[in-house]
Order: structure tokens, then sequence, then C-alpha cells
């Protein structure tokens, strides 16, 4: 059909009244549009069917390239005992930090798609089953999504092309496609003991979002707004440059902003070709094997360097220093649409779609957000307004997925660098626990795209004898030091977090299923599977814990523990007889090198020897070459 109509479009001219006589296509010479057809055939043959069967394909490709499957999952591990106190008035725009810190931190964690890891443990809680149930590895397609249409505020992918977003993307006459710079920029921090380099790429159009200086044009900082005009927003991301929701222009609603990719320095090329106009923040090279723990560990911390640079800035311009906005934007790079929750309506409340720019305009306006530590929104879910859990327009607990983070007031709580799952609700626990206010408004959710490809969820786990993914249990992660064991080629870290997560039943035999007598995890939170309930408690001076008067512990874990854990702290939690303590290091591949975990910093011992045994045949590392740098652990049983 298409063919026929080319065909005659060789010897035929559109007269004046055709609809083919003004269409002429930018380039080329034919006088008519590339994708109009013509449709021929004898009198009587079908053509009004084959026409209107036509038009039924189109319409059907049309709508479903308007749609996108969002994750529509109910919020888990909700106590049959719920607390139903209103601190706020449903119709109240911002939360009130005073009532906030009165309002109790929900220690359990209700995102779906942590179903599968530890609960931990919250005093009050009743739980409604003995765990969650037990699955196989994460998979994409099991969790449950609904088709929604795109609303006109949505994030886009490299797929789509109108023609508002030519100059956003980068199709801009006044710039060439690909006219960007590499620029260095060097800071250092004490927890990785030396100077860290990164790389922005820095297009043309954005070089205003900068300030380099005047001899040489090197980068110094990355201006900040005095005001709350758009947080910068950063978007970690890996294998998705197809696939990632980074094209925010109909999200903010066409307003200006500042966005940045932040990708691996082996993904820096592919990135750019697909996202030319995009600012990316490139990560040092040891970082290419690290986990979604290292992209936020550096955010932040650049992010507070950053502002210290501006500050320093602004004085030497006569200005006040407080002046500059000390909040940035984390969010996932799977992130589609934003809603708000209208209470207004007739019906109810009802839940509509609003822009990015919106969400982002209401919570910058907070009159006290800078007592916040750490803000965010709930997870969508179409289920989400069927109950009252929404009540409450405010709440304390965990903050997943978009993020409005004070790198100022959080200064001393990091991120950890080596963490591959679970980062988010460690963060949150440690700085719950040091004394800042986590907030999360109600009225806002955001709606995830299902993205089957890439992201930092998707683990390969090999040997080092081949380069292809091979069937290796979760009993292989560990060896004996010194033994001849099947080396993996996978990070030590992410070894040990997947060895804990499966075998954790072992290690912990009387914790499964016995949310009353959870494992004692000191200032970090680890994933020990869906059967075992996990207590966080750090160890620094004035943290903010539950209270442990008369609980006792099933089992104690003392992973990379900070250095104010004395043998006098321990002393304060009680444990049931004959359980696990599970001390680890990072140390040289030697056994008995695992023992300086069990002294104090100061040199003194820790004292876990007189109520625990710890035998030399308890001791492991993960299975890694000695070159990769293996972790080393060894477990003990309470006597």
């Amino acid at each position: 059909m298409y063919r026929a109509s080319l065909y005659y479009r060789q010897w035929t001219v559109p007269r004046s009244y055709h609809m083919d006589s003004s269409n002429r296509t930018e380039g080329r010479s034919d006088n008519f549009h590339p994708r109009r057809l013509l449709l021929s055939g004898p009198p009587q043959v079908g053509k009004t069917g084959a026409y209107l069967h036509f038009l039924g394909i189109l319409s059907r490709m049309l709508i479903r390239l308007m749609e996108v499957d969002i994750y529509d999952e109910e919020d888990i591990n909700y106590s049959c005992q719920a607390e139903g106190v209103l601190y706020h008035q449903s119709n109240v725009s911002w939360p009130n930090p005073d009532i906030v810190k009165t309002m109790p931190f929900d220690y359990t964690i209700h995102d779906p798609k942590y179903e599968e890891i530890s609960s931990v443990y919250c005093p009050g809680y009743k739980s409604s089953a003995d765990g969650n149930p037990v699955r196989q590895e994460d998979v994409y397609l099991r969790r449950r999504t609904s088709r929604i249409k795109l609303s006109k505020y949505a994030a886009y992918n490299t797929y789509h092309h109108c023609e508002q977003c030519h100059q956003y993307l980068g199709i801009n006459p006044r710039y060439q496609m690909y006219e960007s710079t590499l620029h260095a920029f060097t800071f250092t921090h004490l927890l990785l003991g030396e100077e860290i380099q990164l790389y922005f790429i820095i297009p043309k159009s954005k070089e205003h979002y900068f300030s380099f200086s005047q001899s040489g044009g090197q980068l110094e900082s990355m201006r900040l707004p005095l005001t709350s005009d758009w947080s910068p927003i950063f978007t970690p991301t890996t294998g998705r440059h197809e696939h990632g929701l980074f094209n925010l222009y109909h999200a903010m609603d066409g307003a200006s902003h500042l966005h940045i990719l932040v990708v691996k320095e082996y993904e820096m090329s592919v990135y750019k070709k697909y996202w030319p106009n995009h600012i990316m923040l490139v990560l040092p090279t040891v970082f290419n094997g690290a986990g979604i723990g290292a992209a936020h560990f550096l955010i932040k911390e650049l992010s507070y360097h950053n502002l210290e640079l501006e500050r320093s800035r602004r004085l030497e311009g006569g200005g006040p220093a407080g002046d500059v906005w000390p909040f940035i934007i984390l969010t996932d790079d799977s992130c589609v649409m934003w809603n708000a929750v209208d209470l207004d309506a007739h019906n109810g409340a009802v839940e509509h779609a609003v822009s990015l720019k919106h969400i982002l305009q209401h919570m910058e306006a907070c009159p006290d957000l800078a007592h916040y530590g750490l803000c965010g929104v709930r997870k969508w879910s179409s289920r989400g307004l069927t109950d009252n859990k929404l009540r409450e327009p405010f709440s304390r607990g965990h903050l997943h997925d978009f993020l409005l983070l004070n790198v100022d007031r959080s200064q001393n709580v990091q991120y950890d660098q080596n963490r591959f799952t679970c980062h988010d609700v460690d963060f949150t626990l440690r700085l719950h626990s040091a004394g800042l206010l986590v907030c999360r408004f109600n009225a806002f959710s955001v709606m995830k795209k299902q993205i089957a490809i890439g992201g930092y969820r998707t683990f390969i786990i090999k040997t080092k004898t081949t380069d292809v993914p091979t069937s290796v249990g979760p009993s292989q992660y560990i060896c004996a030091p010194d033994s001849k064991h099947l080396f993996l080629a996978t990070p030590a870290q992410l070894l040990l977090e997947k060895y804990l997560q499966h075998t954790s039943q072992k290690l912990f035999p009387h914790s499964t299923k016995n949310y009353t007598h959870p494992v004692l995890s000191v200032d970090c939170y680890l994933n020990l599977g869906p059967e075992v309930t996990v207590c966080f408690v750090s160890s620094r001076p004035h943290s903010v814990n539950i209270s442990s008067t008369g609980l006792l512990f099933s089992g104690l874990l003392l992973c990379f523990a900070d250095s104010f854990v004395t043998a006098g702290f321990l002393k304060k939690f009680s444990f049931l007889k004959v359980v696990i303590a599970l001390p680890s290091c990072r140390s040289d591949p030697v056994c008995h090198q695992c023992r300086p975990q069990l002294f104090e910093a100061d040199g003194g011992r820790l004292e876990l020897e007189e109520e625990w045994r710890f035998r030399l045949s308890d001791e492991f590392q993960t299975a890694n070459a000695k070159e990769d740098r293996p972790l080393f652990f060894l477990t003990g049983k309470h006597i």
C-alpha cells in the first residue's frame, strides 16, 4: 500500500485544493507528507474494511504508547493495632516541626519492594503474621503492576519526541548536538582518606549553572540558589541509557531546572550519546563495580562540599552565607508521574496528577523546612485512598525513591558507600538515631514505572574463571580462610550481603519467626532475610534508640561497628542463651586477624570472649581472591 503510494507520487502533482499541496517535508524534494498513505484497489474488494481495520491497529498502538506499567502494590507490615492518633489536621499544608517531634518514629518498613527483607523491630508493633513469605530472588515481572495512561506531566525516556522537547534534548540551532565539555573536580573526604576526582560533562547550554575560574576556566563549584528556586536534582543510574526517565521537561511543566545524571565511568560515553544536553556527574573508576550506596554517598558528600564553596563565594561577594539553599533532590530513574490528594472533592479524597514542579514548589515553600534532615513522599497505590492511613497528612518513617535531603543538617550522617542493598533503610535509621527529623508528605505520591532493564538491583554473580554468569548457591559465597575454594568475581560486600540474606536462619536459629527476640544490629542495618527481625541501635553518644529494657535478643551483629562500641555499651543488652554473635571486619587474609574486631578503638578489650565462645573453625571470608580484598567474619555462641 505504501509502496503503491510512492509509485503514484512519482508522476502525479497535487493540485492547490489537495491536502498534499503544501506539505513539503523539510530536507526532501518530494511534495508530500512521508507518512501519508494511498489505499487503492478495484471496486467492492473491501477497501473500507481494510481502512477501518488499519485505523483500529493504529489507534491501539497509539493508545499503548500513551500508557505505562506502574508498580501498584499495597503497603506492607501495617500493625493490626495501628495507633489512631491524629497529630495534624488533614487540610494542613505543611508539617509543624514541634508536632513532628512528638510523633513516634515508625521503624517498620512498609514499601512493598522490601517485602523480602528483615523487619526492623518497632516497639508496640503487632505483626499479623510470622514474618514475610519467603520467595526467590526479586524478579521485576512478579510484582503487581497496573497500566496507567501517561499524564501531561510525565517523565520520559529517550524514545519520546515532541516539538516542545527539542531544545530540552539538545536540538537547538544555537548549539551543536554534542557540544559539551569535560571538567575535572577534586575534593578531599576523610572517610575515603584521599582526594576524590570526579568529572562533570557540562553542555554549553548548561554552563550558567556552574562557576568557573577567570583564569583557565577551571570548574570551581555548582551555583546554588539563594532561595528555594528548584533544588538540584540528582539521578543515579546504570544500564538504562535508553529506558531511564531523564526527560523532565513535561514533569517540570517546562520550567528551567538543574538535573544531573550520575553515571559510572564505563557508561559515560553511551549516556552522553543518548542524552547530549544533560549534565552528567561521572563517578571515579574505583566505583565502576560499586552499588547504589556509593553513588548516593558521593552525591551527598559532593553536595555538602559544594555548599561550603558556594557559601564562601557568597561571603566574598558581600552577602550572608546562610542564604545558600542546602537541599538537593535524590530521585530514582524510574519515577514517571506524581500525584496529589484533593481533600475537597465531593466524593471524598481524590488523587490527581500534578507536575513535579508543583510538588517541589509546595515542599520547598514549607516555612520550617530547614528543621528537617530528610523529606519525601509516599509510593502510589490504586488502593492508597481506601483506608484510614492517609488521615495523617505527615508521618515519620522510612523514605524511598524520591527524597528531599538537607545536606547541611545531615552533614555528619553518611550513606554507606559499600552497600548494594537496603542502603536507604540503613541511612534513614542512622539519620533518625542522630536526632534529625524525617518527614513524609502523605498528600503527595510518586509513581514508579516498571523497567525490567538495568538498574542498581541487577546483580551478576560469576566465577573468576569465566565471564559467563554461573549458578552459584549462597553457601558458596563464603569459605574458610586459606582454603581451596572457587573464587568469585563479585564485590566482597555484595557477597556478604547476599550470604546473610539467604543463610541467616542457620546463623541465628533462635531468631527465625521470632519477632519478640530480634537480632541486635549495632550501627548498621543488614538484611538477614524475611524470617529474621533486626533491632537497630546506634552506639554514638546522645543517639535516639529504642528502649531495650526487658528485651531479650536472639543474636548480635557487629558489622563494621563504630568506634563507640565498647564493652560497657554491649553490657546494656541482654541475650538468650546459646545465640550467635557475628562480628565482621575488613582485614588481610589471615584468619586470626578477624579478632581486632573484638577490641575497642583505644585498645581495650570488648570482653566478648568472656560471654561468647569463638573458635578458629568458625572464622570465614567472602569467596574472593586476595587481590579482590575479601571480607572476614567469625561466629560465636553466647555461653
